[in-house]
């Protein structure tokens, strides 16, 4: 039998867990042209996550969170195009990079997460940009605090990728 007429399976669905105040959470995703992902653990609203640091996108119990970039008034301009702010009824999250991939996750301006990344998180084919991403949680917060939390880190990754990553991505894209 050939090569090229042998089935190969291909698995679309994949699971990993993540650690939170409230027990593991599942995030269950496909790797195929668009990737989607759910995010749900005990006694939290699942979380639709589309990944992609330009237009990552959320929605929970099936209506979309609207997410954008960050405020225009900040000096530290890669930063700055690295934050990014999703409202949810009287809440604001706000996912702002720290340093070389970590990121401080924000509720109404008051630290619930730090998230560390890796730098594979940088990779350019990479899909999914917080696929490595761990968070250390605060305390006094709810369900939903932490799935929108994991759902943003998950979408946007954590950290801004810093000067010598910008650099190698350039030089990357130029070459390619």
């Amino acid at each position: 039998m050939s090569f090229f007429s042998k089935r190969r399976t291909i698995r679309l669905s994949q699971d990993r867990t993540a650690d939170s105040p409230f027990g593991p959470i599942r995030i269950s995703y496909n790797s195929g042209l668009t990737v989607i992902a759910l995010v749900q653990g005990p006694g939290m609203p699942p979380v639709t996550v589309v990944p992609g640091r330009d237009r990552g996108t959320l929605s929970i119990n099936q209506q979309v969170i609207p997410t954008r970039r960050g405020d225009d008034s900040r000096w530290a301009l890669r930063r700055r195009t690295r934050t990014r702010t999703a409202l949810v009824g009287d809440r604001s999250y706000e996912l702002r990079p720290i340093g070389l991939c970590r990121a401080r996750l924000l509720r109404n301006g008051t630290p619930i997460a730090e998230a560390r990344g890796t730098l594979r998180s940088y990779a350019c084919l990479r899909d999914i940009p917080g696929i490595d991403a761990r968070l250390t949680w605060s305390h006094g917060l709810d369900p939903t605090d932490v799935a929108i939390g994991q759902a943003m880190v998950f979408a946007f990754g954590a950290g801004a990728p810093g000067a010598l990553g910008s650099i190698v991505s350039f030089c990357l894209d130029v070459i390619t």
